[in-house]
């Protein structure tokens, strides 16, 4: 078993509804290994864990490398869902994300032993599943705010955030518009504490190994995604959707791809360049990784900030699994 020093846990404690296990943590915070773990310490006690991704862009297909995403090979024969369940194309919807992932919970209370592990570094996903947000109804509202203030306009919607919701807003960055667009979508609906029905209630752990470390491992893991394929990954992508054509046009709906650490600082460097993915190298590919570092960086604080909002308090022990699954008896 692994051993993770810097842990932290909060438990929602529901009546006449079956347990769950949620982990989250920030980037290259060791997520994937401790899920596994748990699934191996559940399954010896007779239970039959599924893995459900709550990472937003691990559910595109062909963003695989760049997104750290489970290879089959890896899985050690316990089934993963919401993986490849989109084109990056089109931008998979909270909404959308969120009724598939209740379609999945409710496919999943139908058998005694099976056992949700939700495993991800997206607050958003994570919350709006453990908390019960009621989306349905909403998609109008968001794409009239997107309408409104479109990405270019990040600023006035987190003005506006800060207008009617400012506790909310002193908690957001302010640059953040997916995380704004849907603090508004939910403020203005008035559905934030309009909870849907789930049948499992999770017991949520926050896995944080500091800000140093965690950066630490962020750039490790970069470069092994370099030298593992990232650039033909990339260029793949390009070739399937035009990335770098699209980045030298702006005004058009951007794909995801281009809009995700790890792929648009590449992406930015070659249309800014006039040369192809493949072609990058020296002095270029130096400043989209030191461009890439600093982007995930930043986010990584981001998504830590979330310890808070799903109710995570700090403590540290070495025997992370050992909690996990005592407390799902």
């Amino acid at each position: 078993m692994h051993r993770y020093s810097n842990f932290t846990w909060w438990m929602r404690r529901l009546p006449k509804r079956r347990r769950a296990v949620a982990i989250y943590g920030p980037t290259s915070s060791g997520k994937t290994a401790l899920s596994l773990d748990v699934c191996e310490a559940a399954s010896e006690r007779g239970l039959r864990p599924v893995v459900l991704n709550a990472d937003s862009r691990q559910v595109y297909a062909g963003m695989d490398i760049g997104t750290s995403k489970i290879r089959p090979s890896e899985m050690r024969g316990f089934e993963h869902r919401l993986l490849d369940v989109a084109e990056p194309s089109s931008k998979l919807s909270l909404e959308a994300y969120a009724q598939m992932a209740r379609d999945e919970l409710a496919s999943l209370a139908g058998s005694e032993d099976a056992l949700p592990v939700l495993v991800g570094g997206t607050g958003v996903y994570v919350q709006c599943l453990v908390d019960g947000w009621q989306l349905t109804a909403t998609g109008a509202l968001r794409r009239s705010l997107e309408r409104d203030f479109p990405r270019s306009d990040v600023e006035g919607a987190y003005h506006m955030l800060a207008r009617l919701a400012p506790e909310v807003a002193r908690r957001m960055h302010p640059t953040n518009y997916e995380a704004i667009l849907n603090a508004l979508v939910r403020r203005m609906a008035g559905r934030a504490d309009n909870e849907a029905a789930t049948p499992f209630a999770f017991a949520v752990y926050g896995l944080d190994r500091g800000e140093a470390e965690t950066d630490r491992r962020i750039k490790t893991t970069l470069d092994a995604q370099i030298r593992g394929g990232l650039l033909e990954e990339i260029a793949e992508l390009d070739r399937r959707y035009r990335l770098v054509e699209q980045a030298r046009r702006p005004g058009r709906r951007p794909n995801v791809a281009s809009q995700t650490h790890g792929y648009r600082e590449f992406v930015r460097v070659a249309a800014s360049t006039g040369k192809a993915i493949a072609e990058l190298g020296g002095a270029d590919l130096a400043a989209a990784r030191a461009e890439t570092l600093g982007h995930i960086w930043a986010y990584s604080r981001r998504q830590r900030s979330w310890f808070r909002k799903l109710g995570a308090s700090r403590v540290g022990h070495r025997s992370a699994v050992k909690i996990i699954v005592s407390r799902l008896e």
